[in-house]
C-alpha cells in the first residue's frame, strides 16, 4: 500500500530548483501562472551545477547561513537524482483534492529504492549540521534540520541525541526530543515530553497543537466545533477521541496521539526549509501530512498536464499500510453500541490515516466473548483464537483483553506475554454498557489481530430476572455448575463443526432464593440474509424461530435454592444442520414478568 501525492494538472507549480543570479531556489509557475506568481523559497548561492553540501561555503558567513545553503543544495542534488516513479495511478486519478495536490490511497505500488548517491550526500549534509551545531549549539532551525535527516535517514537514535543536545529549555527543544522518541517506539516517554511542552506553548498555539478538525469525520466536528479551546468539554472531547484511536490497547502509551504531535513537529523542520517540492512548504501539503503521514520517499512521476514545459511533477510515498486515525463520530458519540463493522480498517470517509510500524500485518482475530454479572461488576471472558492466522503462528505473542465503560473511557485491562496464538482471557470492569478490544500482537513479524466493538448486558428493563450472555463451550463429560468451570471448555471461535455437540452455558441473575419454575427455550434457527442490516436480520429469524426449527430444546427446571444467582448449561445436537449462519436464541419465563431472552450467533463450517 503505498500513499502518494503531486500535483494536479498543473505541475507549473514545479518542483523542480532554479538558480537565478543571487537568489537560487526559485519555484518557477508555469501553465497558466505568470511569472509573477513564482515564489522565492530562500536566497542560496547561484550555481551551475549541485556542489557537495559543503563547498563552496564561506567559513564567514555565520552558521545558520552556512547551514540553509548546505541543505538547499542536498535538495537540489535530491531533485536532480530522484528516481523515476512506476505505479499504476498518476496525478489525474485523486481520492482526494487539496488544493492543487493529488492525493491517492495504493497498496500494491512498492516506493522505488533510494539511490545510493542520495543517501551518500545526505550523510555529508548530516555530518555537516553536526558541526555547525558546535558552533551554534542555540540554532532551533539547524536542530531541526539535524534531527529532520537523522530521521530521513533511519537513525532515530542519532536524532535523539542531536535533539538532547538543545539546552535552551524551550518547547521547541522537548517537541525534537518528542519526535525522537516516537519514531524510536517510545511513546510513553514521547508522550509525557509532548504534553510537558505543550505546558510552556502560549495558550493559542498548545491549542492549535490539540486541534483535530483535519481529522474528524462530519459527525465528529459538528459536536468538536462546540467547544472553545478555554472549554474543559474541548479538552475532555481530545482525549476521547485518542484514547479510542489508539490502534492496539496492549501498547504501552498512546502512539496514536504522539504521533500527531510528531506530524505538527515535521512541519516545523519543513516549514522555513527546502524540501524535494521546493516550492515551499504550503499550507495544503502541510495538511496533507497532518492527515495522512510523514512523507518517507519520493520519486520522479510524469507531468500532470501535457502542456506543461517541465517533464516531471514530484510523487511522495508515506509509510503503509494506514488504517483510519480516528473513529468516526457516531462511534465516539456512544462507542459501546458499535459493532465490529464501526471499526473497520479503511471505514469511510477517511479523514486521516496512521501506519502504526508494528501493525505491518492486520487481520481479525477469531473469538468468542461473554459477560457475567458479579454485583455492580462485569466479567467480561474472551476466548481467542489466532492459530488461523499464520503471520501469528510460531512466534511470541503478546495478548490483551481491554474493556472500557462506555460513556467515558478508562482501562481495564488483562494481559498475557509470551503465550501461544490462542487462550482465554477474563477481566473486570463495571456492570453496563462497554467497549471491548480483543488484541494479539507478534513483535518480531509486526503482525496483529483484533476484535473490538461495544458490548451491554442483554436487555432486560424493568425486570426483576435478567440473563448473562450465552458462552458456547466444548462439552467435557458433565455439566458445568458455574461459570468458573465452564470457562476453562470455552470455544476460541463462533465457527463449529456440525459433528460436534455444542454446549451452551448462561446465568439467570434475581432469580427467588426460595426456588421458582423456570420454563426454558433453546433454539437455534438459520440466520435470513436477504434483509440489510444484522439487527433485521436478527430480529426476523427469531420471529420465524418457531416456523423453521431444526433444533430446539424446551425444559422446565427450577433456580437455584438459597440464591439470586442461577447458573444453568445445556448441550444441542446439532448434527442435523447444514453449513451457515444461524442464532441460538435462548428464552427464559418465570411468573410476573415478560419474556427474556439471550441470543448468540454460530455459524457451521462442516459436517
Amino acid at each position: 500500500m503505498v500513499v502518494m501525492r503531486t500535483p494536479p494538472k498543473i505541475s507549473s507549480l514545479f518542483r523542480r530548483t532554479c538558480a537565478i543570479g543571487s537568489i537560487g531556489l526559485i519555484s518557477v509557475a508555469a501553465g497558466g501562472f505568470s511569472a509573477a506568481g513564482a515564489q522565492i523559497v530562500r536566497g542560496a548561492p547561484p550555481a551551475a551545477t549541485t556542489p557537495s553540501p559543503t563547498a563552496g561555503a564561506d567559513t564567514l558567513l555565520p552558521p545558520l547561513e552556512r547551514a540553509r545553503m548546505a541543505q538547499a543544495a542536498f535538495e537540489r542534488f535530491r531533485v536532480t537524482n530522484l528516481p523515476p516513479f512506476r505505479g499504476g495511478r498518476s496525478g489525474n486519478n485523486c481520492d482526494e483534492r487539496v488544493g492543487n495536490w493529488c492525493y491517492w490511497y495504493d497498496e500494491n505500488t512498492k516506493p522505488a529504492l533510494e539511490p545510493q548517491p542520495i543517501a551518500q550526500r545526505r550523510l555529508q549534509l548530516t555530518r555537516f549540521l553536526d558541526s555547525l551545531a558546535v558552533l551554534d549549539p542555540d540554532e532551533p532551525w539547524i536542530l531541526g534540520q539535524r534531527v529532520r535527516y537523522h530521521f530521513e535517514d533511519q537513525r532515530p537514535a542519532d536524532a535523539l541525541k542531536a535533539a538532547q543536545s538543545c539546552a535552551t529549555g524551550t518547547w521547541w527543544c522537548d517537541v525534537m526530543v518528542g519526535f525522537s522518541l516516537h519514531m524510536l517506539g517510545e511513546y510513553v516517554t514521547a508522550d509525557s515530553v509532548y504534553a510537558h511542552a505543550l505546558t510552556k506553548m502560549l495558550a493559542r498555539d498548545a491549542c492549535a497543537w490539540n486541534d483535530l478538525s483535519m481529522l474528524l469525520d462530519q459527525d465528529a466536528q459538528q459536536t468538536y466545533k462546540r467547544f472553545s479551546c478555554e472549554d474543559p468539554k474541548r479538552k475532555e472531547f481530545e482525549q476521547r477521541a485518542w484514547w479510542y484511536a489508539r490502534t492496539l490497547y496492549l501498547m504501552h502509551g498512546n502512539d496514536s496521539r504522539t504521533e500527531h504531535y510528531a506530524r505538527l513537529t515535521m512541519a516545523l523542520m519543513l516549514k522555513d526549509a527546502a524540501t524535494p517540492h521546493q516550492n515551499g512548504f504550503t499550507d495544503d501539503e502541510r495538511e496533507l501530512m497532518l492527515r495522512f503521514g510523514i512523507s518517507t520517499s519520493w520519486a520522479k512521476g510524469p507531468a500532470s498536464d501535457p502542456r506543461d514545459r517541465f517533464s516531471f511533477s514530484i510523487v511522495s510515498h508515506e509509510p503503509v499500510p494506514a488504517y483510519r486515525y480516528i473513529p468516526a463520530g457516531f462511534v465516539l458519540n456512544n462507542p459501546a453500541i458499535s459493532d465490529s463493522a464501526d471499526w473497520r480498517l479503511q471505514l469511510p470517509p477517511v479523514m486521516g490515516r496512521y501506519a502504526p510500524p508494528y501493525a505491518k500485518i492486520f487481520k481479525p482475530l477469531e473469538h468468542q466473548k461473554a459477560m457475567f454479572r458479579r454485583g455492580d461488576t462485569a466479567l467480561v471472558v474472551v476466548s481467542y483464537d489466532a492459530q488461523a492466522l499464520t503471520d501469528l503462528q510460531q512466534t511470541t505473542v503478546e495478548a490483551a483483553l481491554t474493556v472500557s465503560p462506555g460513556d467515558k473511557p478508562r482501562e481495564y485491562q488483562t494481559r498475557k506475554s509470551g503465550g501461544a496464538a490462542d487462550g482465554i482471557l477474563t477481566v473486570k470492569a463495571p456492570w453496563g454498557p462497554l467497549v471491548m478490544s480483543v488484541e494479539v500482537a507478534a513483535p518480531a513479524k509486526s503482525a496483529v489481530g483484533r476484535a473490538r466493538y461495544g458490548m451491554s448486558p442483554p436487555y432486560a428493563v424493568g425486570t426483576r430476572m435478567s440473563l448473562s450472555d450465552l458462552l458456547f463451550y466444548k462439552p467435557y463429560g458433565t455439566f458445568p455448575k458455574n461459570a468458573e468451570e465452564a470457562i476453562p471448555h470455552a470455544l476460541p471461535t463462533e465457527r463449529v463443526l456440525a459433528s460436534d455437540k455444542l454446549g451452551v452455558f448462561w446465568e439467570a441473575y434475581g432469580t427467588d432464593p426460595a426456588g421458582e419454575k423456570m420454563q426454558i427455550s433453546l433454539t437455534v434457527v438459520r440466520e435470513l440474509v436477504d434483509d440489510p442490516g444484522f439487527l433485521r436480520r436478527q430480529a426476523r429469524s427469531l420471529r420465524l424461530a418457531r416456523e423453521v426449527t431444526p433444533v430446539s430444546v424446551i425444559v422446565t427446571d427450577m433456580s437455584a435454592f438459597g440464591a439470586r444467582l442461577s447458573p444453568r448449561a445445556l448441550e444441542l445436537d446439532i448434527s442435523t444442520l447444514p453449513k451457515g449462519a444461524y442464532i441460538v436464541q435462548l428464552e427464559v419465563s418465570v411468573a410476573g414478568q415478560y419474556v427474556i431472552r439471550a441470543d448468540h450467533r454460530i455459524e457451521i463450517i462442516g459436517p
